[in-house]
């Protein structure tokens, strides 16, 4: 339908170009506006995604701390689980030490009821020191095994020291074989010479010579030393009732030859003895001898071993002089337990114990006590042989008898032992020096065959 002018609306009467300017000014936005409006929404967008950055960033951070939280809780999870296990098993043991002791209980039930009735028994007293007497031999037995262990070590090093003491012999005789050869004239014709039994025969000949000429008696007067050729050289033993006085610096195995003879005449032929040691202690004495090899059990029964602190414990509040003192105590012991044959060990130390020198007079009556109770002894002496001899010291001529022992040196500097008896009342003795040698708790006694240093 075709509208008519006049209905048509106001704006249609307005001319085109201001109908178009006016909608293109509304259609047209307006640039300041539009700009403003499009920066608000770009910041608006950057904000939310930095705050979910970082809100992703500490999510992401607590969940590596629980994941750390988580190792380490199964770690001591672990760790729980182990010491459960060991608790389990300590709680086993203990139940199975617990089982044990239950039944080590039981079966001591008996035994505590046994001991019960005997200490509660009349046999209790009588039984009581037996047992205290096993627990102290128990206590003793440590001891006792560390000194055989020392016994045994010093006899092997004594063993050894032997060996080669008798290696020295065997190149001494060697050496005198062979200075014997060298002065023997050989002819041509003439057949080598077995130096091993020139050797032989030269000791034999050695052997043959101790005691040439003298009787060897089997008076029973006589006690014999135990040393055969040394018998043989004092015409056949000491005689009963004398006093012998053993001389010799120190080293020269006195004190071991005159306890040797005293321990075989106990072991072997049961004759009583005593050994009166004022140099040392019984205990430490015995203990020499048993490294020696004279083992104390052999002579317990026949022979006293007595120290000075055994004569004062037993002479304890008596008057008078160590000469008046000493010879009571013997003819006290003489009276219980009579012996025969005496060693005083020595006269120096019971000289010093009066503190003086006895005379001749004092040496006399102290010599002259001993005889007149039946006693054969042996005083021993480390004064020198040459004051002796000079008169200085009177021993030398109130004893019945004197046997010296010298260290002597040979030209390859070794040092040998040597004996002789010097003299003896009443006796053809041999006054020659012998070498003397020990082993095994026996002397004995050889011709000397090597060179020496310095005369005799």
């Amino acid at each position: 339908m075709l509208r008519s002018p006049a209905t048509r609306p106001a704006s249609a009467a307005q001319p085109i170009s201001s109908r178009i300017r006016e909608v293109s000014v509304h259609a047209i936005p307006k640039p300041k506006a539009s700009s403003a409006r499009s920066c608000s929404l770009t910041e608006g967008r950057g904000g939310r995604y930095r705050d979910s950055q970082e809100r992703e960033k500490e999510l992401r951070q607590e969940a590596e701390a629980l994941e750390a939280e988580a190792v380490k809780l199964e770690e001591s999870t672990c760790r729980l689980h182990e010491e459960k296990k060991a608790l389990i098993e300590r709680q086993r043991q203990l139940d199975v030490r617990e089982d044990e002791l239950a039944s080590l209980a039981l079966a001591l039930q008996p035994a505590l009821k046994a001991v019960e009735e005997f200490y509660s028994g009349p046999e209790k007293g009588a039984y009581a020191a037996e047992l205290d007497a096993l627990l102290d031999a128990r206590r003793d037995l440590s001891p006792v095994l560390e000194q055989e262990r020392n016994r045994i070590r010093e006899k092997v090093e004594r063993d050894m020291a032997d060996k080669l003491n008798r290696i020295s012999q065997l190149e001494d005789a060697l050496r005198a074989a062979h200075a014997q050869v060298d002065e023997t004239p050989l002819s041509d014709t003439s057949p080598p010479i077995d130096i091993d039994e020139a050797i032989r025969q030269i000791a034999e000949q050695a052997d043959r010579q101790i005691g040439v000429g003298l009787e060897s008696s089997p008076d029973p007067d006589l006690f014999s030393t135990y040393i055969e050729k040394l018998d043989q050289i004092l015409a056949g033993g000491i005689p009963e009732g004398s006093i012998i006085l053993l001389n010799g610096p120190a080293g020269s195995m006195k004190t071991s030859l005159a306890y040797q003879v005293l321990h075989h005449a106990a072991a072997r032929d049961h004759i009583k003895g005593m050994f009166f040691s004022l140099e040392q202690g019984r205990d430490t004495l015995i203990r020499q001898m048993e490294r020696l090899g004279m083992r104390r059990n052999d002579s317990l029964d026949d022979l006293m071993v007595v120290d000075l602190v055994e004569l004062r414990r037993s002479m304890k509040g008596q008057q008078g002089d160590w000469h008046s003192i000493l010879m009571r105590y013997v003819t006290n012991v003489m009276r219980e337990d009579p012996f025969r044959l005496f060693v005083l060990d020595s006269l120096e130390s019971f000289m010093a114990m009066s503190e003086r020198i006895l005379s001749r007079g004092e040496v006399q009556d102290l010599f002259d006590g001993l005889r007149e109770l039946g006693l054969t002894a042996i005083v021993i002496s480390e004064t020198p042989l040459k004051k002796l001899e000079d008169g200085e010291h009177m021993e030398l001529y109130v004893a019945d008898g004197a046997i010296e022992l010298a260290m002597k040196e040979t030209r390859n500097l070794r040092v040998q032992r040597w004996i002789r008896c010097v003299k003896l009342r009443g006796a053809n003795i041999d006054t020659c020096y012998y070498r003397l040698l020990c082993q095994e708790g026996m002397f004995s006694i050889s011709k000397p065959l090597a060179e020496y240093s310095s005369g005799i």
